[in-house]
């Protein structure tokens, strides 16, 4: 397992050392040679499967050298057994000269904004730190029934409130998914010090986050299910999808529908009347 709890800028050389302590030595074929410290692959290991110098692999996990060429990073991921978005992000962390991105998006445009009143299903927005930066009217009245509000982190707020194990029913798969959310989202800017301060918040007040970050696990946000009970709309089995707009980079829109065939159909319908349409938009309907 990763070094739980360590926040440092050094973020490709964490996140090697994780996946490499994730990697069961059997699924590569190696023999166990003697006691084994550490669980996972040793570097040695690593180095004479991906082609490198153990030297060099050294260099790359304490920092020294942080630009592997394409070449190494391809090695590397089949090495460490990476799915296509862990391959992604080593490569995205492998390009950066100096880990550091663009700015964190706080505020959502206007063109989200125009587009997120147009749609009836409920529907949010939010920034590279999932921090929740915008909502449609269904989207606001969905959330705030579990404790979210604009402005909210959605990260801290799952691994913080206690109310979380309650209202999301599959907690432990929400909860890792999030985390490879967040560090999928990182990748372009992983040495942001508002990254850095939220992951090493978490790391401090959640064990549970602490260890699932030290995994290194990496997840794109795209699309996927989750089951919330919900205190005042009961239990509902949702689907999201993640949308990015062209006009609007760092803004993630996420959109929320009924899982096809589940109660939650009529409820979500039962949502949609009954929270108020934008001025604008009802104006443009009754043209």
């Amino acid at each position: 397992m990763g070094s739980v709890g360590r926040v440092t800028d050094n973020v490709l050389g964490e996140f090697l050392r994780a996946r490499r302590e994730r990697v069961d030595p059997k699924a590569l074929g190696l023999r166990a040679m003697g006691v084994r410290r550490t669980p996972g692959l040793r570097r040695e290991e690593v180095a004479a499967q991906a082609g490198i110098s153990v030297e060099y692999l050294v260099r790359l996990e304490r920092g020294r050298d942080r630009r592997p060429s394409p070449a190494v990073v391809a090695a590397l991921a089949g090495v460490l057994q990476l799915d296509s978005d862990g391959a992604a992000h080593l490569a995205q962390l492998a390009e950066l000269p100096d880990g550091r991105g663009g700015e964190v998006v706080d505020e959502m445009s206007d063109v989200v904004r125009r587009l997120l009143d147009s749609w009836p299903n409920p529907t949010i927005v939010t920034n590279s730190l999932l921090d929740l930066i915008g909502t449609n009217a269904a989207g606001g009245e969905l959330h705030r029934g579990i404790g979210l509000e604009v402005g909210d982190n959605m990260v801290r707020s799952l691994f913080l409130d206690p109310r979380s194990r309650e209202v999301f029913l599959d907690f432990d798969t929400v909860a890792r998914e999030s985390v490879g959310n967040l560090r999928a989202l990182s990748g372009p800017n992983p040495s942001n010090p508002r990254l850095m301060a939220l992951v090493g918040e978490l790391s401090v007040r959640s064990e549970h986050f602490a260890r699932l970050w030290g995994d290194g696990e990496v997840q794109a946000k795209t699309n996927g299910g989750k089951v919330i009970a919900h205190p005042e709309l009961g239990v509902l089995e949702l689907e999201w999808s993640t949308l990015e707009v062209a006009a609007a980079p760092g803004q993630l829109v996420v959109a929320y529908q009924a899982q096809e065939g589940t109660a939650t159909v009529a409820v979500l319908d039962a949502l949609v009347r009954r929270v108020p349409v934008p001025r604008d938009v009802a104006a443009s309907r009754r043209k």
